[in-house]
């Protein structure tokens, strides 16, 4: 780390050589924030990873696929969560009936995008398995994420994007309380 430092100081003497010291100091404690480190550099060994899904996610790109390809990790975790919080209230509201024809829905929604994702995996010869799980989606996912490398979610989980917002509410919450690794699409 110390030669790359010295790299970065060279860098930024040269440019800015003219100007005053605590000027300096402030330059060069910006630009190191945006300068990786060797360590850095270094790409991590990933061995697992999930990979969580609902009803908005919609089709895994093909470009995550020759990510993981890439990475092969020893164990890939689809998960396709169903909002069990949806499922209560439409039981609260509309009744029973109601409620398990969601959950039909839901399932039917979720063997369609397995399907899909099963054609993709043998294609690439990736080690997966899957599970449908109803729970809330983002402590669901906060939680068991920790048994896992990497997280690969889609910009819509848990809803669908807005004009204004791109990446659901959701996502940015996840993000923001793991401390893992996220792959966005």
């Amino acid at each position: 780390m110390g030669k790359r430092m010295v790299n970065v100081n060279k860098l930024i003497l040269r440019k800015f050589r003219n100007i005053a010291g605590s000027r300096y100091e402030e330059i060069l404690k910006a630009y190191r924030e945006f300068l990786l480190t060797e360590e850095e550099m270094i790409i991590p060994r990933v061995e697992s990873v999930l990979v969580a899904l609902d009803r908005y996610s919609g089709e895994i790109p093909a470009q995550i696929f020759r990510l993981l390809e890439y990475y092969s990790p020893q164990k890939i975790m689809v998960i396709y969560v169903i909002d069990n919080s949806t499922c209560r209230l439409i039981r609260d509201t509309l009744g029973e009936e109601d409620a398990q024809k969601f959950r039909e829905r839901e399932n039917q929604l979720a063997t369609e995008l397995l399907g899909k994702i099963e054609v993709e995996m043998r294609e690439h010869r990736l080690n997966w398995s899957c599970d449908v799980v109803f729970a809330g989606k983002t402590e669901y996912i906060e939680t068991i994420v920790e048994k896992y490398d990497v997280l690969v979610i889609g910009k819509q989980y848990g809803s669908e994007s807005t004009k204004t917002h791109h990446i659901s509410p959701l996502v940015f919450r996840i993000v923001q309380h793991i401390s893992k690794p996220v792959v966005l699409y």
